[in-house]
This record gives C-alpha cells, structure tokens and sequence, in this order.
C-alpha cells in the first residue's frame, strides 16, 4: 500500500494568513477610520442642525418683520381716513400707500378693505385680492415662480375708540427680507431657494420644508482631510506590501493545488467513461482540498459506474418501448421514429425506397370466431414469418390489430417484389392447423416505391402504399399490388394526396382540424338539451369530411390521436364560449381510445366545465367488442368523473342487447336505419317494441336522422326522449347557424 502524506488542515493556513494581515491592517486602518467618522458625523450633523435652526429663525423673524411693518402701517392716519371716506382712494394708492416710511422696499402691494372684505377700490396694478376672508385674518404665505411672497391682513381700528373700521393688507417678498439679515453662520445666503414652483396658500413650516440651501463651507472638515489622507495612504502602503508579502505564499499552499484539482476536472470530462487509480494520484498538502480531490476521484469512479448501469437499463426500456409486447416486433412508435430518419436520410441520398404493407385478411372474422387468443397467436405466427423472410437490417412494424410494414432502402422495386411474393408465399405455407384453423390464413400486400432523382415526394410513400393495399384486397386483384398512377385515379375520392397529407397533418398536429356542433333536441319542446361535437378538416378554403376522414385515420391507425386533438379542440370552444350554458357536448371516442388509460387523463380536463355543462362520451357498438373488461372498466371511472355514457349507432354494429346490460350505459342513439322504419308499418311496430324494451331498463333514447316534423312526432310517441337531424339542425361551426353549400367554405374534399 501507498503510503500518502498526512496533509496539513487548510483552516490553519486559513487563520494564520488572515490573523496576520488583519492585525496590522485593522491597528493602523481603524485609527484613521474611528478618528475621520467621529470628527466628520460631529461635525456634519452639528453644521445641519445648527442651519435649520438658523433658516427657521431667520423665516419667523422675516415673517414678524413683515407684520410689524403692515401694524404700523395700519395704524396710519391715513387709512383710517380713507376708510371713512373712500373717495380719493385711488389717488392715496397710487401717491401716497408707497411712499410712506412704513412701506419696505419688500412691500409689493397694499390695499384696503372694508368690514365686509371688499376692497375700497379696484385698482388695475393691485395684485392682492379684491375681496379677502374676514374670518382668516392674520397672514399666510404663497409661491409664485419660485419667489414666497408673505401676505399680512390686519385690522384697522380707530385711534380712540378703538372700534374695526375695515382692514389693511399687505403683500410683501418674503426671501429678500430673510436673505438681508446678517447673521447666517452656517448658511449660504445667496444658495437660499423654494422647491416650489407655484402654490396659492401654504404655511410657514410647510414653507419651511420646501426650502432648499446650501451650507457654508467647514473650517473643520478641511482641515481633517489632510489628515485623512495621510492617514489612507499609510494604509494602502501597508496593505500593498502585506499582499506582495503574503498573496505569493498563499497562493502558492492553496491556488496551486485549487488549479491541479480543476486539470483533473477537465481530464475527467474529457474521459467520462475512464476510471480513476487513485494509488496513482499525487496527494495535496491542505487536508480539506485533498478530501476534495479523493472524493471527487471516489465519486467519478461510482458515477461511471452508474452510467454504464443506467445506459443498460435505458437501451432496455428503449426496447421495450420500440416492441409489440404480443409479437416481439417494432411497434408504430418505432415506426414513427425510423421514418423520419428515413425522411432525413430520403433528402441526402438517391437510394430507391420502398415501403411494404400487410394486411392479414378477414382476421376480424377469424378472432370472432376462434377467439382472442387463437387471434394473438395468428397475429404471432404472421410476425415471425415475415421477420424470417426479412433481412436482418430491415426491422418489421406493427403498425395496428392486424397490418404489418417494413421499409427497405437502396432495394429496387423489382427487387422488394420478390420479397413481397415470398413473404406471402411463406405465410400461405405455415401450418395455421396446428393453431386449430380449419381455412386458410392469407395476407394483402401492397407496395410503394420511390426515388429522390425524380423530385418525388416520400410523404406519398403512405398514401400510395395504402391505395396499393386497398387493391389487393379486393376481389379480382392480386394479393400484391405495386402502386401504379392509374390506380390512384380509380381510387381518388378517398385516397387523394391532397387529402392524405391535410388529414395527417390535422390528426397527428391538430392543423386545420375543427369542431362542428349538431344540436340533440327534446322532442317535446324541440330545445337544444347538448350538441355533438363533430370532426372537419379545414384546408386550402375548404372543408374535407369524416367521409374522407376516417378511412385514412383507420388505415393509419391514427385513432388515439385523432381522440385526443378532438378533446383538446372542444376543451378550447368551451373555454371560449362557443357552447351554451346549461347545455352540454357529447364526444365521439374511438375503440383504440376507450381502452387506453391515457384518454382518462386528457378527459379530466373537462372536470371545470362539469358544473355548467352535460358532458357526454359516445362509443359505437364496435367498440366495445375488443378488451371488453377494460373497456367497462374505463366507462366505468368516467361516469364517476361525471360524464354520461351513450352507446352510438345502436343497430348498426355486431352487439346484441346484451351490451347494455353489461356495460355502463346511460343514453342510447338509434342508428339511422332503425330511426326509418318508423314509416313502414310492420317495422314500425319491430321499432316499437325495442324502444319501450330498451326505455323500461332506465336507458334515455335519442333518435338520430329525423328529417321531418312528422318523424319526429312518431318517434316522440314510441318513447323517444332526444332527437337529432337535419329537421332540427345541420352540423355548424357557429352554433345557432345551419352550414349549407352556400357557406363560404365548402362542403367537399
């Protein structure tokens, strides 16, 4: 074993350092400090105190001056003698008020008033009031432009008497006063200024706060400075030469072992994945930085190691995400993901790409009939053999229940044909009788191929795959078909490439994807009770419908998607009003959704709206055949959220009355072609009889695709609680509006 040094302790050094330097910096900085503080506090705030006493005592005797010149004046014969006889007033005003020795040089105007206030005489240059407040006798001060004036009412009495005669006002400019007095010691006279700019009435200590000055400069303070200025340069001296002392030494014992640390640091980040001998680490003299350093090497060391941990464990996740847990293949999620890739490499390359579909057919039919599980382990044993035929590089996907796909790069078309023909020859080949299938599995095929050299699109690959797909399954065609121009052009209503990409766009991005709302009306007052929320595709000015919505939806598998944007969108028109109060939305859900345990996530959004709204989910009959236990049980936490549950389509599907009684259902829609047979007469009393089979069980009844006032009247009578059709309103975006093909979007793809 090494033998390693015991390191010294860094606090040590710590203290030995900072215990010398603030020794000698604090006995010769403080001495200065304390004796620069004491003396500049003292003397600034004795200098501050000492001036506001000073403007305060120079203001009030101002003030007196003014009132004693205005008593004296008011005692003047003359102007008892013009408020007894105020006929020459404007004559005295304007030769004799001014001249008298009572009137300062500060005296800006006089004027008499009589014992109800009003002026003897208006007079042009009077700038005192022409009507004063008998009960506001005194004085008050006023500023204009920045100037105080003092203005001094007092009354004028007769000599003998002494009985009020009238009043005598004077206005006088208050600073040259206070500024001529002669005994300001700690004020600058000539820096005396108001801060207010223009004020009618103020009184003499808000007058007093609003004045500003300047202090006489302090014999004291000037002569401490040199003083402290000595005293700072020793200290700066002193200082600088401790740091040129001191700093090389410290930063040698503590700086240099900080800096082999961060090299080490930067080894480490350059070699991540790179462990540490610590045997064969230079130890360190400070105690604490070599702990640093052992346990950074300690930590480094376990933290590799719980990398490589982890990046195991993430590549195994990874694999489970990217699997079908039933067929050990890639799933639709690693689809996604290898396609975009695909999509980059597709922008770089001139390699021919080709994508592959499968479809087992009937398999709906042979899980019905043999059941799930015989169903999984067709579903298995289709997946192994088109692995096998596969090359190891080209990964399979299941895409949904029964479809099947690979893409393959730099293979030419030819070429993939081979592989698709042996692909379908070896699943015709395995021994499906051993799983206890009496007929014979067979699969659809149907291939697209693209190259960059001719300026093709690679979004097409989907598009012209699935018409491919569409073909071989029909009867009369190959079970695998090549794409090929005309084939699009015989199936253009439902599989345009316009429509293709705006529907996936719109289902995986919500691009363009809005609500339409069809109201469901009682049949007795014919009021709006809810409206379902139906799906449109904006695009280029026009509206594309579920006609050519679904197919691509369903042969993408895009189902859950479609749900969820379809939740988004209709949480965003209640928010923004587009539903009315009290009344409520019902949402179509998909059967992929009603089984996912995510949708009970997106639809617990709604819970703020639960109060002013009837919330309703509708699930077709179709959807509840597959996982039906957890179908229920998903209904089932949903009705407990506070939504109703409404079985659409009734009569449409492959259930049976039986689903009513197992599943959660409150509301039942009668499909279109049930709500018909209430014109025919013997069919009329078939429709009758379900619909007060299906009411007794406590289940509310809504008739959809009434078109007249008359089938809505029949329906009412058989029991019918709701009613939805054109009679009653076209799905629109506006509720309240019918959408027509006059709007100014129109109705087509």
């Amino acid at each position: 074993m090494t033998f390693r040094p015991k390191p010294l302790s860094l606090s040590l050094f710590t203290i030995l350092f900072v215990m010398l330097f603030l020794i000698l910096l604090f006995t010769l900085g403080n001495l200065t400090y304390r004796e620069f503080e004491h003396l500049d506090t003292k003397f600034r705030i004795a200098n501050a105190h000492s001036a506001a006493a000073e403007i305060e005592s120079a203001l009030s005797e101002a003030i007196s001056q003014s009132k004693e010149k205005t008593r004296q004046l008011a005692a003047w014969e003359e102007v008892g003698q013009q408020l007894n006889n105020p006929t020459f007033y404007s004559y005295w005003y304007q030769y004799r008020a001014k001249n008298i020795e009572y009137v300062s040089a500060y005296t800006l105007d006089i004027a008499i008033y009589d014992l109800h206030g009003n002026v003897l005489a208006p007079m042009d240059t009077s700038i005192l009031p022409q009507k004063i407040d008998t009960a506001g006798i005194g004085h008050y001060i006023q500023v204009n432009d920045f100037e105080p004036l003092i203005v001094v009412i007092i009354p004028v009495k007769e000599s003998i008497s002494g009985k009020k005669l009238g009043y005598l006002a004077t206005l006088s400019n208050l600073f040259p006063i206070l500024k001529g007095f002669s005994h300001f010691n700690y004020i600058d006279r000539s820096s005396i200024s108001v801060t207010i700019d223009k004020i009618d009435m103020i009184s003499s200590q808000s007058l007093l706060e609003n004045i500003d000055y300047r202090l006489t400069s302090d014999p004291y303070a000037q002569a401490i400075k040199p003083v402290v200025k000595q005293s700072l340069l020793q200290l700066a001296g002193t200082a600088l030469i401790l740091t040129l002392l001191i700093f090389p030494l410290a930063a040698w014992l503590v700086n240099r072992p900080i800096l082999q640390i961060s090299q080490q640091i930067d080894q480490l980040q350059s070699s991540p994945r790179t462990a540490v001998k610590q045997q064969a680490v230079r130890p360190l003299f400070i105690k604490e930085l070599d702990k640093i350093q052992t346990s950074l090497y300690a930590y480094h060391n376990r933290l590799n190691q719980a990398n490589s941990y982890l990046d195991q464990k993430t590549q195994e996740l990874d694999d489970i995400v990217q699997h079908d847990p039933l067929t050990g293949v890639m799933n639709r999620r690693a689809f996604d993901s290898y396609w975009r890739e695909v999509t980059d490499v597709f922008k770089h390359s001139a390699d021919e790409i080709c994508l592959i579909l499968f479809d087992i057919n009937h398999f709906k039919a042979l899980n019905d009939t043999y059941g799930h599980h015989t169903g999984d382990e067709v579903l298995i044993a289709v997946a192994q053999t088109l692995k096998q035929i596969l090359h190891s590089r080209d990964q399979l996907f299941r895409l949904s229940g029964d479809e099947f796909a690979t893409i393959l790069m730099g293979i030419p078309s030819r070429k993939a044909m081979q592989i698709a023909k042996q692909c379908h020859l070896a699943v015709i080949n395995y021994p499906f009788d051993k799983l206890g299938i009496n007929e014979p599995v067979r699969i659809s095929i149907g291939v697209a191929d693209i190259k960059a050299e001719k300026g093709e699109n690679i979004n097409a690959l989907h598009w012209q795959a699935d018409i491919a797909i569409h073909f071989a399954k029909r009867p009369g065609y190959s079970s695998i078909i090549r794409f090929k121009p005309e084939l699009a052009e015989n199936a253009r209503g439902l599989f345009s490439n316009r429509t293709h990409i705006a529907v996936y766009e719109a289902v995986t991005r919500g691009t363009g994807l809005v609500m339409h709302y069809q109201p469901i009306v009682d049949l007795e007052n014919g009021k709006p009770q809810y409206y379902e929320a139906l799906v449109r595709i904006v695009h280029d000015g026009q509206l594309i419908m579920p006609s050519h919505i679904f197919p691509l939806v369903e042969a993408r598998s895009l189902d859950l998607d479609l749900d969820f944007h379809v939740i988004e969108k209709a949480i965003s028109d209640l928010r923004e009003g587009r539903i009315p109060v009290n009344t409520g939305v019902s949402l179509n859900i998909s059967a992929p959704a009603i089984v996912e345990h995510e949708l009970l996530q997106q639809l617990a959004a709604f819970k703020p709206f639960m109060a002013d709204y009837k919330l309703l989910i509708e699930i077709t009959e179709t959807a509840l055949i597959t996982q039906l236990q957890t179908a229920r049980k998903n209904l089932e936490i949903l009705r407990n959220m506070g939504f109703s549950i409404a079985l659409d389509d009734f009569g449409s599907g492959y259930s049976s009355l039986r689903y009513l009684g197992a599943m959660p259902v409150d509301v039942v829609k009668f499909d279109i072609t049930l709500t018909r047979l209430v014109d025919d007469r013997a069919d009329n009393l078939i429709l009758n009889h379900l619909a007060k089979m299906i009411s007794e069980s406590g289940h509310l009844l809504v008739a959809e695709g009434i078109e007249s006032a008359q089938i809505a009247e029949q329906l009412a009578k058989l029991g019918f609680r709701y009613g939805q059709g054109y009679y009653f309103g076209r799905p629109a975006r506006a509720i309240g509006k019918t959408g027509s093909s006059k709007d100014s979007i129109n109705y087509s793809a």
